[in-house]
């Protein structure tokens, strides 16, 4: 019985569109057949209403039923529940104006019929997406909302929770664990709430972001039901998951101050790009604009090559092509993506070695964004054919024999925020040089070890061979 009322009340989402629909529409179609012309359209009226007012008695009961695991702000919720339920009277009132033909009072009725669908849809929206929802794009420009981040002068000073934690958390958990909403009945608005954890226990512990469902949810696989953020929410950005992962293993709490807490190398360097009101987000992985979709008959000869075709997100044309499946690219391979140049976004091509025709049919894929070569045979004078990929904001160039001096003639990749220079011949001397060539991007020298995380493995499963 409990799993058909759970199943009753999740239909909620549903059913509570129909009333909307139906509802609008019967307000609409009264005001206009006010005019003489339209008179005819009333039966049509009175139908809509009628439907409304069903679909919205069904639509309290489903949420009625919904509310009841407790997930929700019972202020707001009683709101939205008397809100709903005045909708469906009301409703229902109205139909039995028509029906007895009291028209007279219609259009006021009316009135206060689509103010509490207004108000109903805020306080849902509000249960759903977090507070001011529904206003938040009127009366809070993006200017301002960026400006909820206390700008940090002196990182070394900023206390590792409410200076650089808290911000990540309530940008992207508020949604569903808020005051407003506790989806699982876990909050992440405040220290107290995040220690207690949520219906299904901890979610943090000190020292172990492993084991730490706020951190490993987070590295999920993003097909798994668990992931969070959850489909279709903003996801935390790198930079993001590593503070994340940081301050949870590290043992920071929630009152130390950063200058107290080790800092290994490649969250230093994370932690001196907060000096600034917001934490750097990536660049967009993906070009403005549109694309043409490629040919299917390319896309199925690039993936008999072996290569890993795929879009980079729904309903996009943009593409990915991984050659990790083939040991020692060559040129004829290369040769194909002349064909996907368009689309080409990301691109992984490890352990090439490639002619200076193929690295220049690379260099004219100008929609890259992502571009990994490393331990490849790019050399000083072959990288110049890359000079012209201005939208490139990733580049891995680890293992390959190239100079600060090749460097120099990237320097017009104004966009580039991500440089791998790991066992090149960028000594670290010279990285101070080619800071200045590219201010903006994070130039990474490797020489540091880096934990072995249970997400750095997957497991790949033999395919499923038809009988």
């Amino acid at each position: 019985m409990n799993a058909l009322l759970t199943f009753f009340g999740r239909l909620h989402p549903l059913w509570v569109h129909l009333p909307i629909g139906f509802l609008l529409l019967a307000m609409g179609l009264l005001w206009l057949s006010r005019k003489p012309k339209y008179s005819g359209i009333l039966p049509a009226v009175e139908i809509s209403f009628l439907l409304g007012a069903l679909s919205a008695v069904f639509a309290c009961l489903s949420g009625w039923t919904l509310s009841s695991d407790g997930e929700y702000d019972l202020d707001t919720l009683q709101y939205h529940q008397w809100f709903g339920i005045s909708v469906a009277i009301l409703s229902l009132f109205l139909y039995g104006l028509i029906r007895i033909k009291k028209q007279r009072y219609l259009s006021n009725f009316s009135l206060l019929l689509f103010f509490g669908v207004l108000m109903t849809g805020h306080l849902g929206g509000t249960l759903t997406h977090g507070e001011g929802y529904l206003t938040k794009g009127i009366f809070s420009s993006s200017d301002s909302l960026k400006a909820k981040r206390k700008p940090i002068a002196n990182v070394q000073e900023a206390v590792v929770f409410s200076d650089i934690i808290q911000p990540v958390l309530l940008d992207k958990c508020s949604g569903c664990h808020s005051a407003i909403k506790q989806k699982g009945g876990l909050r992440l608005d405040a220290m107290e709430w995040i220690v207690k954890g949520g219906k299904d226990g901890k979610v943090y512990i000190p020292g172990d972001a492993v084991h730490s469902d706020l951190y490993a949810r987070v590295v999920m696989d993003p097909l798994e039901e668990k992931h969070m953020p959850p489909k279709g929410k903003t996801p935390l950005t790198e930079a993001e998951t590593q503070l994340i992962y940081w301050w949870i293993n590290s043992g920071a709490g929630f009152t130390k101050k950063v200058k107290e807490v080790a800092q290994p190398e490649k969250i230093h360097a994370t932690l001196l790009a907060l000096q600034s009101a917001t934490i750097p987000m990536k660049k967009p992985d993906i070009p403005d604009g549109m694309v043409d979709p490629a040919a299917q008959s390319i896309l199925d000869t690039l993936r008999e090559q072996g290569i890993a075709v795929l879009p980079v997100a729904a309903n996009s044309h943009f593409l990915s092509a991984n050659f990790v499946s083939i040991p020692k690219p060559d040129n004829r391979t290369v040769a194909l993506l002349s064909k996907i140049r368009a689309q080409l976004v990301w691109l992984k091509l490890g352990n090439a070695e490639l002619s200076q025709a193929s690295w220049k049919i690379i260099g004219e894929c100008n929609n890259l964004t992502r571009l990994s070569i490393e331990h490849t045979n790019l050399s000083d004078s072959s990288i110049a054919l890359l000079s012209g990929l201005n939208q490139l904001h990733y580049l891995n160039l680890v293992g390959t024999a190239i100079s600060a001096k090749g460097l120099q003639k990237l320097q017009k990749l104004t966009a580039l925020e991500n440089l791998y220079l790991g066992g090149t011949a960028v000594s670290a001397s010279e990285l101070a040089g080619l800071q200045k060539i590219f201010p903006s991007a994070r130039l990474d020298a490797g020489n540091y070890k880096v934990e072995d995380l249970p997400t750095d493995t997957q497991l790949l499963k033999a395919p499923v061979v038809k009988k």
